[in-house]
């Protein structure tokens, strides 16, 4: 893992006041978000050997935040209208820039795996605008509507503007011009990605399956890529690696990570946690992922890159963590 300089300096911008007092330097993993505090951390150290830094002072009150999965920049929803801001950590000073024709009090914010393209989802209107050009040109390049009624469990978009969402038992590729069913006969869906329209993967916590979508707006071909028998049980997060070749599947029920070859060449496989398993986050590195949300216990990581394939733990306490 290459060990760049982590240098987060934040200043007065023209969008809003941000305060930091000092800079940050060596090795980092990314920065999380406590929404129980509201704050931004950064994950200081490597994988195996790291720390939770201490929160960055900032003046905004931030009420929702996601982070790219390039862990360059955060989608953050902000101020007393909830607007949403891009705030980027790849400068010094930091910046944030509020995100023009966006409508305030996003309920759901989510990336492409590629981390350029976003979409937010907003309950009043069952509506999601789709924002490309980030983080240095945000702009909205669509604006679609879900059917009324029941709220999407899960919602992904793709590099390409493709967006997928989840309602009741259904899959639904979002369009101008309306909904349209990809995946019916489900029970729960609990988590989408989708690469480009080419390739989507839909966690269902209920049957227990992972079902793979290929070709979504031309030629749509489905199939169950993995049930119960590859170690899927209440899969709560699903993702692909960085070279399109392998999926990763946190389990709910089990507290493992089911890794599947895409190509089918090779067995699946598991790798305990013993941890309550929240999502699948990618943080700074090669197919680096957290696995559980920042809190006063430790968090937990997947490490699958070329070399290894671990799960070690950032200590909540400071102290150096361990590999499991």
């Amino acid at each position: 893992m290459s060990t760049p300089k982590f240098r987060l300096v934040l200043a007065m911008t023209a969008a809003s006041a941000i305060a930091f007092p000092a800079s940050l330097q060596g090795p980092r993993m990314g920065v999380v978000f406590d929404s129980s505090a509201r704050t931004l951390r950064p994950i200081l150290g490597i994988p195996g050997a790291a720390i939770m830094g201490e929160p960055l002072k900032t003046s905004l009150d931030l009420r929702r935040v996601a982070i790219s999965p390039q862990q360059d920049y955060a989608l953050a929803a902000q101020g007393e209208h909830n607007q949403i801001a891009v705030l980027r950590f790849d400068r010094a000073p930091m910046t944030s820039t509020l995100v023009q024709g966006t409508h305030h009090g996003p309920d759901l914010m989510v990336f492409s795996p590629g981390g350029r393209v976003a979409a937010a989802h907003y309950r009043d209107g069952n509506r999601i605008q789709v924002l490309a050009g980030l983080p240095a040109s945000p702009r909205i390049v669509d604006e679609l509507y879900l059917s009324p009624g029941a709220l999407p469990s899960a919602l992904a978009v793709g590099d390409d503007n493709t967006v997928l969402a989840a309602v009741g038992s259904t899959v639904y590729w979002v369009t101008r011009s309306g909904d349209v069913p990809v995946l019916k006969g489900l029970g729960k869906v609990s988590a989408i990605t989708v690469t480009t329209a080419r390739l989507a993967l839909v966690a269902d916590a209920v049957a227990h399956q992972i079902h793979r979508l290929q070709n979504v707006t031309t030629g749509l071909e489905t199939d169950v890529l993995a049930g119960p028998a590859q170690g899927i049980a209440a899969p709560v997060a699903v993702a692909i690696s960085s070279d399109g070749r392998r999926a990763f599947v946190s389990n709910g029920k089990t507290g493992t990570v089911a890794i599947l070859d895409l190509q089918g060449k090779t067995p699946a496989r598991k790798i305990a946690c013993g941890c309550k398993l929240t999502g699948l986050d990618r943080l700074d590195g090669d197919n680096l992922f957290r696995l559980s949300e920042p809190s006063n216990k430790p968090m937990w990581v997947l490490e699958a890159n070329a070399k290894e394939t671990r799960v070690v733990f950032v200590p909540a306490d400071l102290a150096r963590s361990s590999a499991k």
